[in-house]
């Protein structure tokens, strides 16, 4: 499970780094940002510093706890992976966070993440001292 975790995390980070094409396209060339029906060009640069920031604590997690419960494992992934995509949605209207299902997807995402970083961080330090 830990590889999976770490490979999750690299391809977070790679999608941060080619997401910065979509920011540079959003901040020098606007109107083809519109063209592609971006109206919420901030929500894409949050999406791609996003990506980095989740492939970073994702890469953190799995190298800090190797030897979590794949349970652990599976509520950072799922919050690592989806907190980032719900930015995307929200780039292209300006309604979608208002929908009873966006906010739920939202609101299990960030519970998901939040309950597998303690999770992982009294497993460690469960284990260690």
């Amino acid at each position: 499970m830990n590889d999976v975790l770490l490979a999750t995390a690299l391809l977070s980070l790679a999608l941060g780094a080619l997401s910065g094409f979509a920011v540079l396209t959003c901040v020098d060339y606007p109107e083809k940002a519109r063209a592609l029906g971006v109206i919420n060009p901030m929500r894409i640069r949050q999406a791609h510093i996003d990506w980095i920031v989740m492939g970073t604590v994702m890469v953190s997690t799995a190298l800090a706890v190797p030897d979590m419960p794949g349970w652990i494992y599976a509520l950072v992934m799922f919050g690592g992976v989806v907190n980032p995509l719900t930015f995307v949605p929200m780039a292209f209207s300006k309604t979608v966070d208002t929908t009873q299902a966006f906010r739920l997807v939202s609101l299990v995402s960030f519970t998901s993440l939040s309950l597998g970083l303690v999770l992982a961080a009294g497993h460690f330090i469960s284990t260690h001292f």
